[in-house]
């Protein structure tokens, strides 16, 4: 890896980590927002009474907020297995954006990786 796709890597994963960090902490600590995002139903499920593949994923989301890994594992896997191909795209999406010597030909994604995700799926 060359130095500044390192520099970019590690100033991407600490933005990364202070946003989450920054809206954890306005979750937790605001009791109006945490009953407004509590009250959130599933459209899909509403108008069809089925369960969709991303069922579940808010319930995951909010336990991992709350530092219940197991629940959000119960409540969503996928939704949890996925989040560092979320952060791995957003990182991606920030040097295409800032770095003007970071081409989409730079993106090198190993196969398991990609078998991996999708066996996961």
């Amino acid at each position: 890896m060359n130095i500044p796709a390192k520099y970019w890597l590690e100033r991407s994963l600490l933005l990364f980590t202070i946003v989450t960090i920054a809206l954890a902490y306005v979750y937790v600590t605001t009791p109006g927002l945490r009953e407004i995002v509590r009250s959130y139903h599933c459209l899909f499920f509403q108008a069809t009474g089925l369960l969709c593949p991303a069922c579940g994923g808010t319930r995951a989301m909010l336990h991992l907020l709350n530092g219940r890994l197991l629940l959000a594992l119960e409540s969503n896997v996928l939704a949890v297995l996925i989040l560092p191909a979320i952060s791995y795209g957003v990182i991606i999406v920030f040097r295409l954006a800032f770095d003007r010597k970071f081409t989409p030909a730079d993106i090198k994604i190993a196969p398991f990786w990609l078998w991996s995700f999708l066996a996961a799926v």
